[in-house]
């Protein structure tokens, strides 16, 4: 079913439990996350960036999302990614996503919050979830805390992406998690492991993107089956897509036992 950040994290922020968002880099990974998520019964995030929005064609992305995620019983949330300008954030919302991140944090505090007000007033008229990013003018956890407050009080927001740096200690994003009431998102970097991924649930972090390790793993596959000479390039696709699929629900697999 089609659903929003906030139709899913509202119920894993309450439940501390995790979901993974997958950016895609084709049409045939959205086949793939959908089917691992629907196998698996559990919620996943198809995630885009603007630059893959544009090369895709967003309404083919969109049309293959609806395609699938309208007969699936489990919530698949179809989402733009580090958006940093209105144009794209109009754009995806209105061609059907489901949800946006508009990405504000190289600008100064009160631009960032004009910015990410203005797409959330937008979106939420439109039922579409708004996640925003802010980032630390100096690296200590009060000051954070207090800017964080006046961000999500200021753009009304439904997450709110963070990084784990020098500012912060893991220990501390329980508390964080308390004071903001809200679902927090991670983005995890390559030197994360899975056993890191699900101690993020411990420290009550509601989302995680999984960014970078699909599209690399995935390569991988596709480069060696372009080697062998005995495939069609249909082969080569349905393979590719059954790699990703299988990635994916490796991934869902591990994070929730």
């Amino acid at each position: 079913m089609e659903a929003t950040l906030r139709d899913v994290l509202a119920k894993a922020y309450i439940e501390h439990k995790l979901i993974l968002q997958f950016n895609i880099q084709s049409l045939e990974d959205i086949v793939g996350i959908i089917e691992a998520g629907y196998e698996l019964n559990a919620p996943v995030i198809v995630a885009c960036t603007p630059e893959i929005l544009s090369l895709l064609r967003g309404r083919s992305i969109v049309g293959v999302y609806r395609s699938l995620a309208d007969y699936c019983n489990t919530p698949v949330v179809l989402h733009l990614d580090k958006a940093i300008d209105l144009k794209d954030a109009w754009r995806a919302m209105s061609i059907g996503f489901t949800s946006v991140m508009i990405d504000g944090s190289n600008l100064p505090y009160e631009e960032n919050v004009k910015l990410t007000y203005t797409v959330t007033e937008f979106a939420k008229a439109a039922g579409i979830s708004v996640e925003g990013k802010i980032t630390p003018i100096d690296n200590t956890y009060s000051t954070f805390l207090d800017l964080a407050t006046s961000f999500i009080a200021d753009t009304g927001i439904d997450v709110l992406e963070i990084g784990i740096k020098s500012f912060i200690d893991a220990e501390k994003l329980v508390n964080i998690r308390k004071i903001l009431k809200i679902p927090l998102s991670l983005r995890k970097t390559s030197d994360m492991s899975i056993k890191d991924l699900k101690k993020l649930k411990d420290f009550d972090i509601s989302k995680v993107c999984i960014e970078k390790d699909l599209p690399l793993l995935v390569k991988e596959t596709y480069k060696k089956l372009v080697n062998i000479e005995s495939l069609d390039i249909l082969t080569i696709t349905i393979k590719g897509r059954e790699k990703l699929k299988q990635i994916v629900k490796e991934l869902l697999q591990e994070v929730e036992n």
